[in-house]
């Protein structure tokens, strides 16, 4: 890790992020990667508490002003504020908040995609996998925790890693918890289309599946005692 690494993970981490990776993305093509071969993966974990009132509300209702919409909204500034930064140091930088990538016509409204999914990028770090339940998984805070992005040509000190492949094995608790039944049970592998995982268009973000995953209860059941 070089200097400019550590001045960015210190600026982060003073913003309350809970991890940040630097990720080698030179070797996708340049529609995903926009010619940058770099990008900083922020994560903030959601609160165990705010996990145990949804999971214990079996009616509960996604909202733009919960606790884990703020934490989408916070990841997104967090990544704004540092893409700005190094542009003001005279380097390329493309933050992947909503608004950049609304700015850079980088979603698709119709599909609901962007170019390039953190989830991607988060894949390429080596410290998680694509759960069935079509979220990001983590060892520490299990589908619990709200990415970011910044995609950029600053030179940064990066480790290429083995891309895991899911620990899902068996458990189908979020296709089975899905109130309109929208995951299919698939295992996520390169070669599987999100699609082939779920139909976004029919999800109703209940977050059901994002709370009653195993590895998501483990995190909380570590932590509820000291939020």
């Amino acid at each position: 890790m070089n200097n400019l690494n550590l001045e960015i993970e210190q600026l982060l981490r003073s913003e309350d992020v809970s991890f940040v990776h630097f990720v080698d993305i030179s070797m996708l093509d340049i529609q995903h990667n926009r010619g940058l071969p770099y990008a900083i993966l922020i994560g903030i974990a959601i609160n165990p508490q705010f996990i145990k009132m949804v999971y214990d509300s079996p009616n509960y209702v996604h909202t733009l002003d919960d606790e884990y919409a703020q934490t989408e909204n916070q990841v997104g500034l967090i990544a704004d504020k540092l893409a700005d930064r190094l542009i003001k140091n005279d380097y390329k930088a493309l933050s992947q908040s909503d608004s950049g990538l609304i700015a850079d016509n980088s979603f698709d409204f119709t599909t609901k995609t962007s170019v390039l999914p953190h989830k991607t990028i988060a894949t390429l770090s080596g410290i998680g996998y694509i759960g069935k339940n079509n979220l990001f998984i983590t060892t520490e805070y299990g589908a619990a925790q709200c990415l970011g992005s910044v995609l950029t040509n600053a030179p940064l000190a990066v480790m290429k890693h083995e891309i895991q492949l899911p620990k899902c094995n068996s458990c189908n608790i979020c296709r089975d918890i899905c109130p309109p039944k929208v995951l299919k049970g698939k295992c996520w592998n390169t070669k599987v289309s999100r699609g082939e995982m779920v139909n976004v268009n029919e999800c109703i973000t209940c977050l059901k599946c994002l709370v009653h995953c195993p590895k998501t209860q483990a995190y909380m059941k570590r932590n509820i005692s000291i939020w």
